[in-house]
């Protein structure tokens, strides 16, 4: 079962995430803030970060930056949610490591492609370009 920690303030939202990912066969945890969220990241290693950016105590792009600064958690994938459109905190954010920007209202459908993307088997699975002259690429899965 992979881990998914839900980093935001709202708790419908937290609670609809939650219920989206536990039916989708992953393990939910919640923060309510930017610290809570880098403790809890280095603690449980979760498998993805949804990353709200306006977060009390710490900002969503300030904990991504962190998240992804420390050697124990860089590798964690963060998508960052947001209603604020793309303003400076998301550039940050990007800049700093997260994988991508959905923009708020999302959708159940959005967030179920997001978990396929990042937690799928095929996801964790790198393919190797092995090209050969005169002759098209061959993919090879270690």
């Amino acid at each position: 079962m992979k881990k998914v920690l839900i980093v935001e303030d709202d708790s419908d939202w937290r609670q609809l995430l939650s219920m989206i990912i536990q039916r989708s066969g992953h393990d939910a945890i919640s923060a309510t803030n930017g610290r809570e969220a880098v403790a809890l990241a280095a603690l449980k290693h979760p498998d993805l970060i949804l990353m709200d950016l306006g977060l009390p105590e710490m900002t969503g792009d300030e904990a991504t930056a962190q998240i992804k600064g420390a050697p124990g958690t860089k590798g964690i994938p963060v998508v960052v949610q947001t209603a604020f459109g793309s303003g400076p905190n998301s550039k940050r954010a990007l800049e700093v490591g997260a994988a991508e920007i959905m923009q708020k209202p999302v959708s159940i459908s959005q967030v179920q492609a997001i978990l396929k993307k990042y937690l799928s088997d095929e996801a964790k699975v790198p393919t190797v370009d092995y090209p050969l002259p005169g002759k098209p690429t061959i993919n090879i899965v270690p």
